[in-house]
């Protein structure tokens, strides 16, 4: 946009400079000739006298010698008799037209023009005075001033270029933040802004893309806190319904109320991961793990401190940026802790643990529960409940960031499900 916006301020210019500079130029060519002109008429004025008061020969020729022209040999004067004083040229048309007739002309001849003057002698008979003016004298000082009129042309487009691209800038500059903020708000960047600048109309644009720009940003966190909400309510009454069908005598019972369970447990998460997905896209691909699982923490310790469950979160280390979306990585953190309600009983102690060394970050969900059998443990198969499909859910986001889920026992005494991240190092 610049570039098109300086090449139309460049033809513009042009065709206003051309403008002046055309008729200037046809100025100066016939200001040359005019010049030259006049000097010849002036060289043939100084000779009249000698001719009208009937000088001799030796005196036309001494006042022919103290021309210009008469010296460089391009004046000639034909008296009445046929005497030609002077350069020797042929009778042309205008100088036999001033001997007959008494008329003066200037016109165009090979190499130049001629001037030719008819002057009347005291006997009455008539003279004819020839001036020759060489196309060099015609066009003297003529390109001189053309060159310096084409530096003037050139130096003043330039600076209109110039000036051009200044104001060019002014319009292009904001126009290419407002494309850049708009680059990160598409890509999840909810607080990219601008500073409005350039032309009124720029300002304005400015405005409103920021106003728009808070409005996403608040829509957006109002979808998750809803989202979030959605995600309590739905999978809160899950766990007392588990906890509820392991009381059920009858066997087969159980085990068709366990199988209803955790269908909906599946079509609950699967609707709750595409809303995330929905309402993140597009998602950012990086967060920080320590903030994240710390907000998760505080979201389910209400739901701890109702089951009467003692629960401790500890991190170790700073910051534990990971390649991989926030809502993602708190969906996966959601299931594993969720785990814990649903296959322990209330009361069961709790803790989440974030660790990280030099390569990788640790996010372990131990519980004071009796275990589980790590055999068992595959997508959809747990032996009892959905361990199974909590840790599928962990382990596709794993793999996504180049990471694994571990299962051991925990030092509670229970089951030790651990998230490993490689952490995504500043580069």
């Amino acid at each position: 946009m610049r570039r098109w916006l300086v090449r139309v301020f460049l033809a513009v210019s042009a065709m206003i400079i051309m403008a002046f500079v055309a008729p200037l130029a046809v100025l100066i060519r016939t200001t040359a000739e005019d010049r030259a002109i006049d000097a010849a008429l002036a060289d043939a004025a100084a000779v009249v006298p000698a001719l009208v008061v009937g000088g001799t020969v030796q005196q036309v020729e001494s006042a022919v010698g103290a021309t210009k022209s008469g010296n460089e040999n391009r004046l000639t004067i034909v008296t009445p008799d046929g005497t030609v004083i002077g350069a020797e040229v042929g009778i042309t048309d205008r100088v036999a037209a001033a001997l007959d007739s008494g008329a003066s002309g200037i016109g165009d001849v090979t190499g130049g023009k001629e001037i030719v003057s008819a002057v009347a002698d005291g006997s009455g008979g008539l003279s004819a005075i020839r001036v020759f003016v060489p196309q060099g004298e015609l066009r003297q000082g003529q390109w001189a001033a053309w060159l310096t009129l084409a530096v003037v042309a050139l130096l003043l487009t330039a600076i209109a270029v110039a000036i051009a691209d200044r104001l060019a800038r002014t319009v292009v500059r904001p126009v290419e933040h407002l494309a850049e903020a708009a680059r990160k708000l598409g890509s999840g960047d909810f607080g990219a802004r601008v500073e409005p600048e350039g032309p009124v109309e720029l300002v304005d644009l400015g405005q409103t893309f920021n106003e728009l720009g808070s409005r996403i940003a608040a829509n957006f966190a109002r979808e998750r806190e809803l989202l979030a909400e959605l995600s309590h309510r739905l999978r809160t009454p899950l766990t007392p319904l588990r906890l509820k069908i392991d009381r059920v005598q009858e066997v087969q019972l159980a085990d068709d109320l366990q199988r209803d369970v955790d269908e909906l447990t599946i079509i609950i998460n699967e609707l709750i991961e595409e809303a995330r997905r929905g309402a993140s896209r597009p998602r950012p691909t990086r967060c920080d793990v320590a903030s994240l699982v710390s907000d998760r923490v505080g979201f389910w310790s209400v739901l701890a401190e109702d089951q009467h469950r003692t629960w401790r979160f500890t991190e170790q280390g700073d910051r534990a940026p990971v390649a991989i979306g926030e809502d993602e990585l708190a969906a996966a953190v959601d299931v594993l802790i969720e785990n814990v309600f649903a296959h322990t009983e209330e009361g069961v102690s709790l803790e989440i643990r974030v660790s990280l060394d030099n390569e990788s970050v640790r996010i372990g969900v131990h519980d004071g529960g009796p275990g589980i059998d790590e055999t068992l443990v595959a997508v959809g198969q747990s032996g009892g409940g959905s361990t199974g499909l909590g840790l599928s859910i962990a382990t596709r986001t794993a793999k996504r960031a180049g990471g694994e889920v571990i299962i051991g026992t925990s030092d509670l005494g229970g089951t030790l499900v651990e998230l490993v991240l490689p952490l995504e190092l500043d580069r």
